[in-house]
């Protein structure tokens, strides 16, 4: 099949199916006239993707995998959940944190001889709402 069928079926441009190919992601035959030819095995890698891309995985954590055999990437999923437990606990933190500003307002500047940064002063003070904020 050609680009622009496998464009269709996938439903991902013909741009993009030259990237993957570009960086060896997928592997396609040349015609004679040097168009792109793409089988089974690259219908199913191309799927193999489309699933990587959904979990949020970038290009080079896709490449690593379509290289690792199946053990190999039920580790790399497991280490890839807890990436995401982790972006999922400071996401709460930050949702914690602008709920406690509206409702009320903006911490209270450090006094300007107070140990440290004004940055490294609000880290560490995160954790201790009621010393953040003005009552």
């Amino acid at each position: 099949m050609k680009t622009s069928e496998i464009s269709k079926i996938v439903g991902i441009s013909k741009r993009t199916l030259q990237f993957y190919d570009d960086e060896g992601m997928i592997k396609v035959e040349r015609s004679e006239n040097n168009y792109r030819l793409y089988d089974e095995r690259t219908l199913e890698t191309l799927w193999e993707i489309i699933i990587y891309k959904e979990m949020g995985m970038k290009i080079g954590e896709i490449k690593q995998l379509l290289e690792m055999n199946e053990n190999e990437k039920k580790e790399f999923y497991r280490a890839y959940i807890e990436l995401i437990e982790e972006k999922i606990k400071k996401l709460k933190s930050h949702k914690k944190f602008i709920s406690l500003i509206i409702e009320k307002g903006l911490p209270q500047m450090p006094d300007k001889n107070s140990e440290g940064t004004y940055k490294s002063r609000l880290a560490e003070l995160c954790g201790k709402s009621n010393d953040l904020f003005i009552n």
